[in-house]
């Protein structure tokens, strides 16, 4: 089965309802939370695409035998936990926004626990895991920038989705398929670094001038022959156009992909979403090392390939 377009039709049974339900929220957060929603909805041209967020709950849903109703709530859960969790995000950047964003959020979040809540009882193992995953949110987000976790501790890059893992756990968890929930949070992680590293290399220069944490600009710096923190832009480009430093990071990508096999968890489609994401990072190495090889040949043979249609 293809990760993404067979399930094209649910994904727009999620989005729909989800907006229905945003929609009765009270003036003006409805309307903001529709924007919110839009901002991400996959059906949206120029959209934000967060693909494993609501897809992993239909990725692992013939594995576990999850009805179809199920799974859709499934994804509207992770659906309203992101958009709770964007939030999140964007007052630790803009804390300004607050008095906006707040209780948007908490209306987001109330719907994520209305749909858990009628699953799950008070002391059932789904929330010990769910107060362990917003923990490992809060430690990351808390501590990236001076712990540089892709060269010391690569899991809480992925630490930073962490509530994602949810929906696998609550699926794995009704299916009586408690024993393999810690096996499914580390297939999940090991997934969640490599897109997060593809983000990395799409957003470097964007990071680089805000001084955000990048796995990308911490490879970089761990190449400079002294200890600074700071880089500069024509050190990154040095390092990917350069040094070969895009496919160093791409076989990191390739290692992680490796250990995948490893795992006992029967969902095809997370590790079709998974290589996807690796072979962009493969791709985007290849390109360089194949203009740095025209470069090489000479500017008549760079003009030539670059003018004659083959």
């Amino acid at each position: 089965m293809d990760w993404l377009h067979d399930f094209e039709e649910e994904l727009r049974l999620v989005f729909q309802e989800s907006r229905s339900i945003i929609s009765k929220f009270p003036e003006p957060l409805n309307s903001q939370g529709i924007s919110y929603l839009d901002h991400f909805n996959v059906f949206t041209t120029g959209s934000h695409k967060n693909y494993i967020c609501y897809l992993l709950p239909f990725w692992f849903q013939n594995g576990y035998n999850l009805s179809p109703d199920d799974t859709r709530k499934m994804s509207m859960g992770n659906v309203f936990f992101m958009l709770y969790f964007f939030i999140q995000d964007d007052l630790i950047d803009n804390t300004d926004s607050a008095h906006a964003k707040l209780p948007l959020a908490n209306l987001l979040y109330i719907e994520f626990l209305n749909i858990y809540r009628s699953y799950f009882a008070p002391y059932s193992p789904f929330w010990f895991s769910f107060n362990r995953y917003i923990s490992q949110w809060a430690d990351s987000v808390s501590h990236e920038k001076e712990q540089d976790y892709f060269l010391n501790d690569r899991v809480k890059i992925a630490h930073k989705a962490s509530p994602l893992k949810l929906s696998s756990t609550s699926i794995l968890l009704l299916s009586g398929n408690d024993s393999l929930v810690a096996q499914a949070e580390d297939l999940i992680d090991d997934v969640l670094l490599t897109l997060q590293m593809l983000d990395d290399y799409e957003d470097w220069e964007q990071d680089l001038a805000e001084d955000n944490y990048n796995c990308l600009l911490s490879l970089t710096r761990s190449q400079l022959p002294d200890d600074r923190k700071a880089l500069t832009e024509g050190e990154v480009k040095d390092f990917i156009f350069t040094s070969s430093g895009l496919n160093a990071y791409a076989k990191i990508a390739q290692a992680t992909h490796n250990k995948l096999t490893a795992y006992e968890i029967n969902a095809p489609q997370l590790i079709s979403f998974h290589l996807v994401l690796v072979r962009n990072l493969q791709h985007i190495s290849a390109a360089i090392e194949a203009e740095k090889q025209i470069l090489q040949s000479g500017g008549l043979y760079y003009w030539l390939s670059k003018n004659i249609k083959k």
